[in-house]
């Protein structure tokens, strides 16, 4: 009686499938990063810009809020920070002309490669004319 002996080993195809699925999970953990790195980058801006944001707005209100409609706004520009460029645009817009309410709009916006990402604040301020002061 002959025995065989049989060959242990893998397969050409088990070979081929198991550098498949590692390949597929390799490119999804990039993607994944990838996708986290441009979410980190987005909120490192914005937590930079957010006080100068904050800060056109205040004073949106302010200058609404003591002048109304002869207030003279900026509607738009642009401020450096970091050695990044961020452009702003400013509405202010009648809401309520009987309560003499105004919404106060500014947009920023900025470009990081080939994104482009933009970062909204709103404010409601009522005017009080000299005559409704009395």
């Amino acid at each position: 009686m002959q025995f065989m002996k049989k060959n242990r080993g893998f397969t050409l195809i088990e070979v081929l499938v198991t550098t498949a699925v590692l390949a597929f999970g390799i490119v999804s953990i990039f993607q994944a990063m990838f996708m986290i790195m441009s979410a980190f980058s987005y909120i490192a801006h914005s937590l930079a810009v957010i006080p100068q944001v904050d800060e056109k707005v205040w004073q949106a209100q302010d200058t609404v809020m003591r002048l109304g409609p002869r207030a003279g706004l900026a509607s738009q520009g642009s401020f450096g920070y970091g050695g990044k460029r961020y452009d702003w645009t400013l509405s202010a817009a009648l809401q309520d002309a009987s309560a003499g309410l105004y919404r106060i709009e500014l947009v920023t916006q900025w470009d990081e490669g080939r994104k482009h990402y933009r970062l909204a604040r709103s404010a409601l301020v009522i005017y009080e004319s000299e005559d409704e002061k009395k």
